[in-house]
């Protein structure tokens, strides 16, 4: 495998975002069913996304079909099961069925997931480092000299802040156009990092097949998904874990508007981690300043505070 294979399947798998009548559901606690289906296949999606990216990671590495022993989620020529699916995505299943559905499903992706921890537990032995870590190179996001060899990117996908989203990306790409870039919802410093893998995508000079960097397991219908999943989707530390100890980063560009708690104990936390790692921390702001150890960690790492409109 060489560079370019691996930048193929460098990205994470695409985190889907909802700003829909259920968005609100996780800090009020009260989840209606179709808020429950409603992130339940949010989660279906992203394990379907994340399960064929490493399927292909490890074709690349064996130079052979890597076919994961998939039944209820595999449809074929099953023209009532592709019906099925197909009400499902468009919302048009009754309550009981998609309900159902999802219990199916969550089931027969934690056995998909034990069969690729376990074709991962090999293929991490025979993984052999092919290329050296970027050279660091200068470039600038918005008026900031930014030196990385791998920049890692945290966008706040708020619904406040998906307008400049667009944007952002364009600029970051002008001068880093491999940045590994992670949308999370919102800006909780309140939370623990402990979904790190949700954030990881593969580079070329770290293993891609140890365990630290997957899903652990599956919940099933009776844990909660649609639960677990938003709040994956809204762990800013394990995002900045992720780029510091499973991406290699040698600097952070990090855009938010703070606006969402936070705790100094686990400011403290990530402070540690990115000094420990000498990982540079760029932070760019619209309004709000951003806590004041956030801004002193910044000036520590080598990095700095911007606060610019877009």
């Amino acid at each position: 495998m060489d560079r370019r294979d691996w930048l193929k399947l460098a990205g994470p798998t695409a985190v889907a975002l909802s700003h829909g009548t259920a968005f609100g559901a996780e800090s009020t606690g009260k989840w209606s069913d179709e808020g429950r289906i409603e992130y339940s296949g949010l989660l279906m999606e992203w394990l379907k996304n994340d399960f064929e990216l490493r399927a292909k990671r490890l074709e690349l590495l064996d130079g052979k079909p890597c076919d994961l022993s998939y039944d209820y989620l595999l449809i074929g020529d099953d023209r009532k099961k592709e019906r099925t699916f197909e009400r499902f995505a468009e919302g048009r299943l009754s309550d009981r069925q998609a309900f159902e559905h999802i219990e199916k499903s969550l089931a027969e992706y934690e056995l998909v997931r034990q069969e690729l921890a376990a074709l991962e537990k090999a293929a991490a032995l025979k993984w052999k480092v092919e290329s050296a870590k970027p050279k660091m190179d200068k470039g600038y996001i918005y008026g900031m000299e930014v030196n990385a060899g791998r920049l890692g990117v945290i966008l706040d996908g708020s619904r406040s802040m998906t307008r400049y989203l667009e944007k952002l990306r364009e600029e970051i790409a002008r001068d880093f156009p491999e940045a590994h870039i992670v949308e999370v919802n919102g800006c909780h410093l309140d939370r623990a990092a402990d979904v790190p893998w949700f954030y990881a995508s593969a580079v070329p000079d770290v293993n891609p097949f140890t365990p630290d960097r997957h899903i652990p397991e599956v919940p099933q219908a009776d844990d909660r998904p649609f639960s677990r999943y938003i709040s994956w989707t809204r762990s800013l530390p394990s995002a900045i874990v992720s780029m510091v100890d499973l991406m290699k980063v040698d600097a952070i560009y990090w855009f938010c508007d703070f606006d969402d708690d936070d705790d100094e104990d686990v400011i403290k936390y990530l402070a540690r981690i990115i000094l420990d790692q000498k990982v540079k921390l760029f932070v760019h702001t619209v309004d709000k300043r951003p806590p004041s150890l956030i801004s002193l960690l910044a000036e520590k790492s080598g990095g700095e505070v911007i606060k610019k409109r877009i």
